[in-house]
């Protein structure tokens, strides 16, 4: 018992994608990139602001027993 997988003969013309698509899925992903950009930029700013003003309040004292 085997098993027998017919394939398709190879055409002779393989589809590329044309300028048109090149310049779409590049314009594409640079708005994802700057989309990106524009979300975590601000949540990284405010992150390290507060680190930084967290450093810079005292501490509450520590009690002794």
């Amino acid at each position: 018992m085997s098993l027998n997988i017919s394939m398709p003969p190879p055409t002779g013309k393989v589809e590329r994608p044309g300028i048109a698509q090149r310049v779409a899925a590049i314009f594409g992903l640079a708005g994802l990139v700057l989309a990106w950009a524009v979300v975590l930029l601000p949540c990284a700013v405010w992150l390290l602001f507060s680190l930084v003003a967290n450093r810079l309040q005292p501490g509450p004292a520590r009690q002794q027993a």
